[in-house]
């Protein structure tokens, strides 16, 4: 009888942790993305989030990553979020479709859902057609000399920015710039603005004060009165093939639901400066 009561207690309480285990969930992430996310989250669960207006959040990626977690754990799912540094998107968009990661971590444009669409599963739309523009970033002494009213403008400018990220490359080789080069990762094009090698770089703007951004020591500004439109929805993927990978996409789903509901993506986009008031009525040179 003894023996059978200390089986029944060892199985219920075996059973007690297997149920309290919380999901492990393996997301994609740059090294820079990683550095800005954990010192934003500072040891806080993303359901602790409410205000998203912080330095730290200076570009689309972080605020992406913190939305995911938040909108998985809002879905149900009991989670723990395992970081795969990987160098970059093409990589993090990689590490989804071929299982090292179940998330590609930040989301992705719609447009390279086709060719990954047979191990992967799409969410929701997370950034709307129309919402995602960016601003031209130059030195702080440029920024006071150059002018920019319209696209004929830029004719004599060059610009750098990295031939990985399709959207925004297409975006800039649409624009008939004087010259356009590629750089690996933002601090490279920050350096190369600073350094006089292009005149500016395509970037997200930020809530600092005069929308300006700092990477690694170069503190960059946007040229005031236009900003550049891009083109697409964005979208989180997730790996189908992983046994725990219809449950988190369910997740996933009714949490990206409930954000919206709510407007925290809007406000997250707003407090962050991605989305920002101050440029509401900059004139798009990509209309």
């Amino acid at each position: 009888m003894k023996h059978a009561l200390r089986f029944c207690l060892l199985m219920l309480v075996a059973g007690a942790s297997l149920v309290a285990a919380p999901l492990s969930i393996k997301s994609a992430i740059t090294p820079i993305e990683k550095q800005k996310v954990d010192a934003f989250l500072n040891g806080r669960s993303a359901l602790e989030i409410n205000n998203y207006n912080s330095p730290d959040l200076d570009s689309i990626a972080p605020v992406e990553h913190v939305l995911f977690r938040k909108a998985v754990l809002l879905g149900g799912v009991d989670a723990v979020f395992e970081d795969f540094v990987v160098p970059n998107s093409p990589r993090a968009r990689a590490s989804a479709h071929n299982g090292s990661a179940l998330s590609s971590g930040s989301a992705q444009w719609h447009v390279y859902y086709k060719e990954l669409s047979d191990h992967v599963l799409e969410s929701d739309v997370v950034i709307a057609q129309g919402v995602y523009e960016k601003g031209l970033y130059v030195t702080k002494e440029k920024q006071k000399r150059l002018s920019v009213k319209s696209r004929d403008d830029l004719k004599k400018l060059s610009a750098v920015s990295d031939k990985n990220w399709e959207i925004d490359w297409t975006t800039l080789s649409g624009l008939n710039l004087a010259s356009l080069y590629s750089a690996p990762t933002r601090a490279s094009q920050f350096k190369m603005v600073e350094a006089g090698r292009a005149n500016f770089t395509l970037q997200d703007f930020s809530s600092s004060p005069e929308l300006s951004i700092e990477e690694q020591g170069v503190r960059l500004y946007p040229i005031p009165g236009v900003k550049i439109a891009l083109e697409g929805t964005r979208h989180f993927f997730i790996n189908k093939d992983a046994p725990q990978s219809r449950a988190v996409f369910a997740a996933l789903q009714k949490g990206l639901k409930i954000l919206k509901q709510r407007g925290e993506i809007d406000r997250a986009l707003l407090e962050s400066g991605i989305t920002n008031k101050t440029v509401a009525d900059w004139v798009r040179l990509n209309p």
